[in-house]
């Protein structure tokens, strides 16, 4: 999808929602923001192409869009926005979400012009911990797969972290692990996930790459087989002298090549990095 097909101002959608504004584009559609004209209140609305071939096709892919949506509905946690609702209409699939104010981490980073404080990004990586470790231990577990500072939102007010663009893509149940849709963003992504392989460790990885690159100011160099291979690049320390040597040893363990030589959990990494803050506090 791009901006070319936007909806005009003033939309009505399912009788109930009238668009306001584009507030952003991803790569499985485009988020509007809207008024709830029965709430008078605002929501962030996506909408995706629903692609099919065959009626067959599109009848299916409707259901498992449904499906998805009404349990991605039932999540409550304070780091993922709520889901308020879902609809098919025109040949779009439509969720609507809570609307989340504040600035990406990918923004923030483009903002202050330098890298995060290695505080500042531990304390950060132990509530995304919590967030992953919500979802991968839900009733059926979901892996996110898109993890990175562009899906990161910062709400400076209230110091709360927000992961955004959680649509039904990222869906995967328990017994789903293989032949998936490479659903992810290269330097992000391990390389697992393009050969349609999907586990909790995919997204211990990516939140990997994500830390990295908020301590570093950049994503790193990375082989779309080889993930950041740093037997041959740069390590993170390497390339911003005031990482210690300790978080470099958790960043480089998170984005091992091998799902097996990274943290097995969630929890385990977030265990890691309370016991690092611990270290920088005392």
């Amino acid at each position: 999808m791009n901006f070319d097909a936007l909806l005009p101002t003033g939309t009505i959608l399912a009788n109930r929602y009238e668009i306001c504004n584009p507030l952003g584009e991803g790569g499985t559609g485009i988020v509007y923001l809207a008024k709830d004209n029965k709430l008078n209140d605002f929501r962030a609305i996506k909408q995706m192409a629903a692609e099919y071939v065959s009626i067959e096709e599109y009848t299916k892919a409707v259901s498992d869009f449904r499906r998805e949506a009404e349990l991605l509905s039932k999540i409550k946690h304070p780091s993922i926005p709520r889901f308020y609702d879902y609809f098919v209409a025109d040949g779009y699939y439509y969720l609507v979400m809570e609307y989340i104010t504040g600035i990406t981490l990918l923004d923030l980073l483009e903002q202050i012009q330098k890298p995060i404080s290695e505080k500042r990004a531990t304390k950060w990586g132990i509530k995304l911990c919590e967030v992953l470790s919500y979802i991968h231990n839900y009733e059926p577990p979901i892996i996110y797969r898109d993890m990175k500072p562009a899906n990161i939102m910062y709400n400076k007010e209230l110091n709360q972290l927000y992961i955004i663009d959680f649509g039904t893509a990222r869906f995967v149940a328990a017994l789903q692990m293989v032949d998936v849709t490479a659903v992810g963003t290269l330097g992000y992504a391990p390389p697992e996930l393009f050969h349609g392989i999907v586990r909790p460790e995919t997204d211990i990885y990516s939140l990997g790459a994500t830390l990295i690159h908020l301590l570093v100011g950049r994503c790193p160099n990375f082989n779309l087989n080889y993930g950041f291979n740093f037997a041959q690049n740069p390590s993170p320390s390497q390339l911003n002298l005031s990482i210690s040597p300790q978080m470099d040893e958790i960043l480089v363990k998170a984005v091992s090549m091998r799902p097996s030589d990274r943290y097995s959990s969630a929890e385990e990494l977030k265990q890691a990095l309370i016991n690092h803050l611990a270290t920088i506090l005392s």
